[in-house]
C-alpha cells in the first residue's frame, strides 16, 4: 500500500511529499494513487483563499470522506464537480486540491465546498513559498506521483 505520493513544480524544482490518509479516505487514497503519474497546469484557486489545485485528466468519482469545509495548511483534498452543478460548470471534473496558509476555505462561486481531505503535506515549506507567488505569478506546470518504494 502507497504511503506516500510526491509533488513537483516542474520548473522551480521543487517538491514536497504527502502522507496518504488511508484509516480516513480509503476509497479517495484508492483513486488518486491509480490516477497518477497526473501532470499539468497548477492554479491558484480564486475563492477558496491559499489554495492550489490540478485537474485530473481523468473523471473519478470516489463517495464522499473525511469530507470538510475546514482545512488548514498541508491538507490535501480532492474534489470531483459534476457538469452544471455550480456557475460555468459545462463539463464534469476532478481536482486535487492543497492548502497552504491559514485563510483557506475550499469553496466555488456559490460559496465553501466540501473536499475529502485524503493527504497531508509535510516539510512543504519551499513547496509553499511556490504557491505563495502563484498568486501573482500564475499556473505552473506540476506533477504528482507516487513514490519510489
Amino acid at each position: 500500500m502507497q504511503d506516500e505520493i510526491v509533488f513537483r513544480f516542474l520548473d522551480e524544482r521543487v517538491a514536497a511529499s504527502a502522507r496518504l490518509l488511508w484509516e480516513q479516505a480509503p476509497e479517495t487514497c484508492r483513486a488518486v494513487v491509480d490516477a497518477l503519474p497526473a501532470a499539468g497546469s497548477a492554479r491558484h484557486g480564486i475563492y477558496s483563499g491559499s489554495e492550489v489545485y490540478l485537474v485530473l485528466s481523468e473523471l473519478r468519482t470516489p463517495p464522499r470522506e473525511h469530507a470538510t469545509t475546514i482545512v488548514g495548511p498541508g491538507d490535501v483534498g480532492f474534489l470531483t464537480v459534476e457538469n452544471g452543478s455550480g456557475y460555468g460548470i459545462e463539463d464534469a471534473y476532478s481536482e486535487v486540491c492543497w492548502f497552504y496558509d491559514l485563510d483557506a476555505t475550499p469553496s466555488m462561486p456559490e460559496g465553501p465546498i466540501a473536499v475529502n481531505v485524503f493527504a497531508r503535506l509535510y516539510e512543504a515549506e519551499a513547496f509553499f513559498a511556490v504557491c505563495r507567488r502563484m498568486r501573482l505569478e500564475g499556473a505552473k506546470r506540476l506533477e504528482i506521483a507516487r513514490t519510489e518504494t
